[in-house]
């Protein structure tokens, strides 16, 4: 059995509002790998499930430590 959940993420391009999903295992690995492809990006709108209850959370891009991030 995969522990495994799907992340959709909603967000903004350019011209029209664009939709990717992810699977990971957790909420903040998640985030990592759509913020590694999609780097432009600033706001999200993540949507997951848990117990067959949708949670939802608007998440400011980029997520992490803010010197690491800066290089």
């Amino acid at each position: 059995m995969s522990d495994k959940k799907e992340y959709t993420f909603i967000f903004q391009d350019v011209e029209h509002q664009s939709q990717e999903k992810i699977e990971s295992r957790g909420y903040k690995k998640a985030v990592k790998s759509f913020q590694a492809k999609y780097p432009k990006a600033t706001d999200v709108k993540v949507i997951w499930y848990k117990d067959n209850v949708e949670l939802q959370k608007e998440q400011k891009i980029p997520m992490g430590r803010k010197k690491k991030l800066e290089g």
